[in-house]
Parts: structure tokens; sequence; C-alpha cells
């Protein structure tokens, strides 16, 4: 009996419902989302591949396959995926405001999977084992890193990628 189709409508149910709680607090107008997008002290002028703040070579040796380019996800302004000619990803998203409240839903268990916690990452920041994802938060700006594939997609050992993924978090509050 093959269950890998019921694991990716997991993995795809869990990525939309995480994706649709980040997409539906940065839509905010109004004083109390210009508020939160001021307090992270961040300016969202593109994405994080627009602002060349993560380039190909830094995602380089995570997945076997080469990174071939980046390209924007439709509709996410604030998220870019580094492409391979394949299936593996790797996706990036970066999101002033929301890195406290996402961060704490994942930790305390509001979200559909479990997490553990992350640490030398940003303020604070979670690891989520079966879609491969880092989700970490520091002076509320939000870093999500996802990799997409698995197994043999890897370059690195399973037990490496969270590490590997947290780096590139740090180096993304860096520089915003």
């Amino acid at each position: 009996m093959n269950r890998a189709p019921a694991k990716f409508k997991l993995l795809a149910y869990a990525g939309g419902c995480a994706l649709l709680m980040a997409c539906s607090h940065a839509t905010g107008s109004g004083p109390a989302g210009a508020g939160a997008a001021l307090a992270s002290g961040a300016a969202a002028a593109g994405s994080v591949c627009d602002r060349h703040v993560l380039k190909s070579e830094d995602v380089a040796g995570i997945l076997s396959a080469p990174i071939t380019g980046t390209k924007p996800l439709p509709g996410d302004a604030q998220s870019c995926e580094f492409s391979t000619a394949s299936f593996p990803a790797i996706t990036v998203s970066v999101r002033p405001g929301l890195g406290r409240t996402t961060v704490e839903a994942w930790a305390t268990g509001k979200m559909p999977l479990t997490t553990s916690p992350l640490s030398g990452v940003g303020e604070a920041a979670v690891w989520q084992d079966s879609l491969h994802e880092v989700i970490a938060q520091k002076n509320a700006l939000l870093c999500d890193i996802q990799v997409r594939g698995g197994g043999s997609d890897l370059a690195i050992s399973s037990s490496a990628l969270p590490a590997a993924l947290g780096v590139l978090c740090n180096r993304i509050f860096a520089a915003y």
C-alpha cells in the first residue's frame, strides 16, 4: 500500500493553512496593520530574492539537484522559490510584523502539525519536520523557509536540514 498520496495531501493542507494564516494577517489595513509593519522595523520592498538577500549559491548544497533559478510565488510578493529543473525546490517567505504571532501559533500547537524548538535562530524558531520547514522570528520579522522534496532530493542529512535553514534565516535577519 502506497501512502505517498495521503502524505502529500497532508503536506499541501498544512502548507495551505500556514500560508492562509500568514496572508490573512499580511493584508490587514488601517492603523493596526500599519503599526505591525512599522513595529517590525523592516520595509517589505520586494521578496528576499528581489532584494538579493539570498542567492542561489547560499542555498546550494541543500538539494541534490542544482538550483536553476529563482521565481516569485504567484500572488505572494513576499515569497520566492529557488527552483530546480524538477520537483525539489526551496521556498523562502519573509513577512514583516508577523513573526511573533506565527512562531507562537506553531510553538503552542495551534497549527495542525507538531513542531520542535530550534535554538540559535533569531529570537524564536521552530522546526516542522514533515514539511521540512523552519519558522523563525526576530523583531517580529517572520522568516519561513520550506524545502520541497525529501530523501534522495536532499544533499545533506535530514537531521542537518533544520540548522542549514536556520543559518539562512539568520542571514535574512541580519539583512533586514
